[in-house]
């Protein structure tokens, strides 16, 4: 990883990204699988890995579980041109399978040595992109931000503030939950409007949000 320097900028961060051979993942990895720059988006979405196509095409969400969160997004007033996605780990992690669909091996959850090795990456590019509200996407996200396991049936669609970021953060659902379990739809969906309104009032009422913040850090 390199050493930072400042400013440094989002490109020399992803070239370095591209480079990583900290853990095992870059054995069988494609690439190292980053978001689509956006200056200072209001919004960073933040879900675990990049799955096969993700791996293949070095863009984060553009299997199936994408196209839920692309409609999802719609359906919170929000465009995937405006928000920047993202995963805690940079690279696919894989196990082997004779069945699996991109090359001989299948997806699986990222190992914590692997969220561990990973995470600096992760640190700076919120740092770099400074958003306004993190939302994550499953329990990977979610228990890194709260440095604990944490179970997205108990969290989700409940706003809380994160301290070592300064940025709100929103919990949702993986949309790959909905192709296993359509029970969760209809609280996904709720908590997908409660975001686009949430949003709406982080635009229009900036100082409201503010003071909100200054009374969250005096807690």
């Amino acid at each position: 990883m390199p050493e930072e320097k400042k400013p440094l900028d989002f490109a020399t961060w992803l070239a370095a990204l591209k480079q990583c051979r900290r853990c095992r993942l870059c054995e069988t990895r494609t690439q190292a699988v980053a978001g689509e720059y956006r200056e200072k988006p209001m919004v960073f979405m933040l879900g675990e890995a990049p799955g096969g196509r993700e791996d293949q095409e070095g863009r984060p969400f553009c299997g199936q579980a994408g196209g839920i969160l692309d409609d999802f997004l719609r359906l919170a007033g929000l465009k995937r041109e405006e928000v920047y996605i993202s995963n805690v780990v940079k690279c696919r992690p894989t196990r082997p399978s004779s069945r699996g669909i991109y090359g001989s091996y299948a997806n699986r959850k990222p190992a914590p040595d692997e969220i561990k090795t990973c995470s600096p990456w992760l640190e700076l590019e919120l740092r770099l992109l400074s958003p306004k509200l993190l939302v994550t996407l499953g329990g990977v996200p979610l228990s890194y931000v709260m440095g604990e396991s944490a179970a997205v049936g108990r969290y989700h669609g409940q706003a809380f503030y994160w301290r070592t970021h300064n940025v709100w953060v929103y919990p949702l659902y993986h949309p790959a939950a909905l192709i296993y379990d359509a029970s969760k739809k209809a609280a996904y969906e709720q908590d997908v409007r409660n975001l686009g309104e949430f949003c709406r009032e982080l635009t229009a009422n900036p100082e409201t949000w503010q003071q909100k913040l200054v009374e969250e850090r005096k807690a």
